[in-house]
């Protein structure tokens, strides 16, 4: 992680779609002057897939679940979204490939889809709006979803979680 990074706020919460509204907050609370309004609620997006995608997904078969933790850190050049689940390994890169296929085979017909929007989502910050997106399982065995932009033009987004 580079130095300059300031560690803007981090939040656990339960595992539970009803902590929505907590995020929401937290998220707000943080305030963004040196962040473009665009980006921001590109992330506030983002942290809300992301959050969703953990409770609906990550956490599902778990009986007990662990906190879904949540961290937003900025650099004068980047701003970077991580969000920490603890379920079983997802191929993040391969979903990504796999659904930018069936919207080229399907003409982009966004009736045409039934599920997914989320990975639609993503892709769609990656390709049209400049974020980098992974999704990477650590030895201890969580997953962190890292996502970052970069906030000048000579600043690479720089993936790595």
């Amino acid at each position: 992680m580079a130095a300059d990074f300031v560690p803007d706020g981090q939040l656990a919460v339960s595992s539970d779609l009803n902590q929505l509204e907590l995020v929401l907050s937290w998220f707000e609370g943080l305030g963004h002057p040196d962040v473009p309004a665009d980006v921001w609620m590109q992330a506030q997006l983002a942290l809300v897939e992301g959050f969703t995608n953990a409770v609906r997904h990550a956490h599902a078969h778990l009986v007990s679940p662990p906190q879904v933790q949540l961290a937003l850190q900025r650099s004068s050049r980047l701003v970077r979204l991580q969000i920490v689940d603890h379920g079983d390994a997802f191929d993040l890169a391969s979903a990504l490939v796999r659904v930018e296929a069936e919207i080229a085979a399907s003409g982009s017909d966004p009736l045409a889809r039934e599920a997914h929007w989320g990975l639609v989502m993503f892709l769609k910050l990656q390709k049209e709006y400049g974020w980098t997106i992974s999704y990477c399982r650590e030895d201890d065995g969580i997953n962190v979803l890292c996502l970052s932009h970069p906030l000048t033009a000579d600043a690479g987004a720089g993936g790595s979680c």
